[in-house]
């Protein structure tokens, strides 16, 4: 019950930040905007609206989840009022727990909004044709950015929201270069040790390159073999990785000073 009453105070508090608000006007816009080119052909302008819509929506989602993420828990340290929350009978990995559910929330209802918008404009330039595969684009995205939610969470336990910003942003980055770490821990020319160091990145930080489905959809020649089984690997590879991550924040949660 605490988790729920925390995710929904978290979830409201969200909704009141300027900057989160101005990131989904802009996504919308832009994903609004994206129907204005009418200049290329009919193939070329679908194409250039799909990738730009599912573009936005996963940098938007990107954006949100880790400028959201990096001050849930500084924030509270801030204005005190973790204090009282951990005086009552409410558990630290509660708190914790409650922080994630409501942020991620808040990135569904986001991402939803954004989703409206981009296939009603795919909708409206197709004759009203509902393209429901993109669906499956951005249920990736939003996996991707749950993912993304848990590991801004883990280093706000123990950084400032500056540090926390750039380590969420470069484990991101890293993750989405899995196949060029992989391919450096593989060149024979290279030293060992920078080969065990290229092999550490892909290994242990999370591969965010697996949720980028935008290319196939946008283009159906190219084929996700036994699909079902490509997305259900992903999305349980995404939970599974962001519960040992908020397993470790929690841990770390219970050893410090409040």
């Amino acid at each position: 019950m605490s988790i729920m009453v925390i995710a929904k105070a978290t979830f409201g508090e969200a909704w009141r930040k300027k900057i989160l608000n101005i990131f989904l006007l802009v996504a919308i816009a832009l994903i609004a905007f994206s129907v204005s080119f009418a200049f290329f052909s009919e193939r070329e302008e679908m194409i250039i609206i799909k990738s730009m819509g599912l573009g936005v929506i996963a940098i938007a989602g990107m954006f949100i989840a880790v400028v959201m993420g990096i001050n849930l828990i500084p924030s509270e340290i801030d204005k005190r009022t973790i204090y009282t929350i951990l005086s009552k009978p409410v558990k630290r990995h509660e708190f914790l727990l409650g922080k994630f559910v409501g942020g991620v929330l808040t990135l569904l209802v986001n991402l939803s909004l954004m989703t409206v918008v981009f296939m009603a404009m795919v909708a409206w330039k197709m004759g009203w044709h509902v393209e429901w595969a993109l669906l499956k684009g951005i249920l990736m995205i939003f996996f991707q950015v749950f993912l993304l939610t848990s590991l801004a969470i883990l280093f706000s336990v123990f950084t400032t929201p500056v540090v926390n910003f750039f380590l969420t942003s470069a484990m991101y980055i890293i993750g989405s270069l899995s196949s060029v770490t992989l391919s450096l821990s593989r060149l024979p020319e290279k030293a060992l040790i920078v080969r065990w160091f290229f092999a550490f990145l892909h290994y242990v930080v999370p591969n965010f390159a697996n949720f980028f489905t935008q290319n196939p959809l946008i283009h159906p020649e190219v084929v996700i073999k036994n699909e079902l089984t490509y997305y259900v690997e992903n999305i349980l590879y995404a939970i599974v990785y962001a519960s040992v991550v908020l397993i470790i924040a929690i841990l770390l949660f219970e050893r410090r000073e409040v």
